[in-house]
């Protein structure tokens, strides 16, 4: 029987389950997926799992928010001058977006104060996790077709 290395196709079925960092938490329906293990992009943590299991080998993967969108930081939360942003696109909630000299700021507008506005410069899905059941369903040697093609979870 097969087990999952470098540059097997490995096709697996899958579930998954993501959670926020406010406790939110989505459900994807179970979904079947085919890939070039050590080729195709993968979380770390999902390669390191899959390493050396069989057809019918199930497992369970904790993916943590530095493999997705980058774990929550505090120091990225800034108080900005009100008056250095345009009025009318700041809104408690919501993104600001503005082009300044050819690029692109953004921020989530968390409060607006008389004099400041506090603005967070986190990815709005930092801090977000996942849980991956997992359940093999075959392992073979790739071909040369299968090189070109592949998905990546998540």
């Amino acid at each position: 029987m097969s087990q999952v290395k470098e540059c097997m196709l490995v096709t697996i079925e899958y579930r998954l389950k993501t959670t926020t960092r406010d406790g939110e938490t989505t459900e994807l329906p179970t979904q079947t997926c085919s890939f070039v293990y050590g080729v195709d992009t993968q979380y770390p943590s999902v390669e390191s799992a899959l390493m050396n299991k069989q057809p019918g080998d199930r497992v369970q993967v904790y993916v943590p928010p530095e493999e997705i969108y980058g774990t929550y930081d505090e120091s990225l939360v800034r108080e900005l001058p009100r008056s250095d942003y345009k009025e009318e696109r700041l809104k408690e909630g919501k993104m600001y977006r503005e082009r300044r000299q050819k690029c692109l700021v953004q921020f989530m507008v968390r409060n607006i104060r008389d004099e400041v506005i506090v603005v967070d410069f986190n990815d709005i899905k930092a801090g977000t996790y996942a849980e991956i059941e997992i359940l093999v369903k075959d392992v073979r040697e790739s071909s040369k077709a299968d090189l070109k093609s592949g998905c990546a979870i998540g």
